[in-house]
C-alpha cells in the first residue's frame, strides 16, 4: 500500500508520491460533549513521510512547499489550498481524501544526522463553513 498527495492552489503544485508518505490520518470529529450528531464538526489530514531532497538542482523539493505553504498568514487568500490524498493497493486508487479548502494546521520537519533521512508532518484541515465540499471517495478502477 502506497500514497500520494497533490497540494494545488499556490505558485507551484506540491507533488509526493509513494516513495515519500508512510502514514496518513483521516479525522472527521464531533465535539466530545455532544450527544447527538453536531452540526459542529472538524475534518482533518495528517501525513508523515520521508524527505527525499531534491539534489543539483533537478526539479522541486515538495518538502520545501510544505514548509513555505505553512508560513502563508490567513490574510493571503492561497493559505487555503486544495489537497488531495490517494491510497493506493496493487496499483489502484483505493481512496482519495480532497480538502479543497485545507490549511496547515501544524508543520515539522525532522533532520537526524546519523541515519541521513529526514521525515516530515504535516495536519491539514478543511476550513469549517466549507466542510461540505470535502469528498471521500473510492472503488476507482485501475490505472
Amino acid at each position: 500500500m502506497g500514497f500520494r498527495m497533490k497540494i494545488t492552489g499556490g505558485s507551484e503544485p506540491i507533488d509526493f508520491d509513494e516513495r515519500s508518505i508512510t502514514k496518513v490520518d483521516f479525522d472527521s470529529k464531533s465535539a466530545m460533549d455532544s450527544n447527538a450528531r453536531a452540526t459542529d464538526y472538524s475534518l482533518s489530514v495528517k501525513v508523515w513521510g520521508k524527505m527525499l531532497y531534491k539534489l543539483g538542482g533537478e526539479g522541486n523539493d515538495p518538502t520545501l512547499g510544505l514548509a513555505q505553504w505553512s508560513q502563508v498568514p490567513s490574510e493571503k487568500a492561497d493559505c487555503y489550498r486544495n489537497a488531495e490524498i490517494s491510497v493506493i493497493s496493487a496499483g489502484q486508487v483505493v481512496r482519495q481524501f480532497t480538502l479543497p479548502n485545507a490549511f496547515v494546521m501544524e508543520y515539522s520537519e525532522e533532520e537526524d544526522d546519523e541515519a541521513g533521512v529526514g521525515t516530515f508532518y504535516i495536519h491539514m484541515k478543511q476550513k469549517k463553513d466549507e466542510n461540505g465540499a470535502i469528498k471521500v471517495e473510492g472503488g476507482f478502477g485501475g490505472e
